[in-house]
């Protein structure tokens, strides 16, 4: 653990893994004391499932061919000195990884000096190629939201690209999103979008319900955090337990208390 912050380090092949701990105090404190053990575990699990199995150790001319942007929670970021990577706001983290065939492997940076030394250039290419490759044929449905309300989800088996869309919500969004969406990525072959429109608290613990049973149920979970897009910023909605059962309690984000306010009102 690194001794003046909330971070472990973990050695792994090509280099070290920084990971915060805060997304697992958060979560601790949200439980009650004698579900720690089973959060803390779940949380060991899924930062595991990030860390990569292999970095391959030479690339050449066409492995360019396999680079992929990949969006990723910030808190499973691997130390950016060693891999090719960039905050996406402050909860996301976008990976450049070549796409082999049956693994994703990280970028390092002396690979990215093996392909010429131009990490623009290769974060570029990256981009295009999981764009034209792997979103142009994303299942883009729209589904009841429990509740009311529908939400549309971005969906496409066994693609570990679909999260990279956050990077382009308002594309995905339906005409009249002057609010923003709540958003959800509990797979990273599925992303969750619901247009914001009156009061947002139920639609929040609506979407929250239906992300947390994606994520439990999912093969390659990504996160079970909901977010609100907005001004082009992803603001973190957190939904809690209250102290009778069944009950909820929403914190909105502070920084949008005053849109939470007019759309009480019914603006």
């Amino acid at each position: 653990m690194a001794t003046d912050s909330d971070e472990v380090i973990i050695v792994m092949p090509g280099g070290r893994a920084r990971v915060s701990l805060v997304p697992l105090l958060r979560r601790c404190l949200d439980q009650p004391r004698q579900s720690w053990p089973d959060v803390v575990a779940d949380w060991l699990a899924a930062v595991r499932r990030e860390l990569p199995d292999q970095v391959s150790a030479e690339l050449g001319p066409a492995d360019v061919e396999q680079l992929r942007l990949r969006l990723i929670p910030a808190a499973a970021t691997p130390e950016a000195d060693n891999y090719l990577a960039m905050p996406f706001g402050t909860h996301f983290t976008a990976m450049v990884v070549v796409n082999r065939p049956e693994r994703l492997d990280l970028l390092t940076l002396a690979q990215v000096a093996q392909l010429g030394g131009d990490p623009e250039g290769l974060v570029r290419i990256a981009v295009r190629q999981t764009v034209e490759r792997e979103l142009v044929s994303l299942d883009v449905r729209d589904h009841e939201l429990p509740g009311g309300g529908s939400v549309r989800l971005l969906a496409s088996d066994g693609n570990p690209f679909v999260t990279t869309a956050l990077m382009s919500v308002k594309r995905f969004l339906p005409d009249g999103a002057d609010n923003g969406a709540l958003v959800a990525a509990p797979q990273y072959s599925a992303v969750m979008l619901h247009r914001v429109v009156g009061r947002v608290q139920d639609r929040a613990v609506a979407l929250h319900r239906l992300a947390n049973s994606m994520f439990a149920a999912a093969t390659d979970p990504c996160t079970d955090q909901i977010f609100w897009w907005h001004g082009g910023e992803f603001h973190p909605v957190r939904v809690v337990a209250g102290e009778s059962a069944g009950a909820v309690q929403v914190r909105m984000p502070e920084a949008l208390a005053p849109v939470v306010e007019r759309l009480d009102r019914g603006h």
